[in-house]
């Protein structure tokens, strides 16, 4: 099954949104897939583009391969992550 799925999502959450989408794709319980932390980092995930000190937000993406998908995660200036996983 070859679908794309974006989801927008808070940055406290986007661990949380990527276990859900995979799940939600393949019909599984969230329970039932690989630990995210075999994939990336969760945490590293959030810091990475989190508010940094001086107050401005950082853009950019970052991608990786979890369960068996392509995930993306970008962030723009306004802090807005947007998660698609193909």
């Amino acid at each position: 099954m070859d679908q794309t799925h974006h989801m927008a999502a808070d940055t406290d959450a986007v661990h949380e949104r990527i276990v859900a989408g995979i799940a939600a794709l393949e019909g599984a319980d969230p329970t039932a897939l690989p630990p995210l932390f075999d994939a990336v980092d969760p945490d590293a995930l959030a810091a990475l583009f989190a508010t940094t000190e001086s107050g401005n937000r950082r853009a950019g993406h970052v991608g990786f391969t979890y369960a068996g998908h392509e995930i993306r995660v970008e962030f723009d200036e306004r802090g807005d992550p947007v998660v698609t996983i193909d």
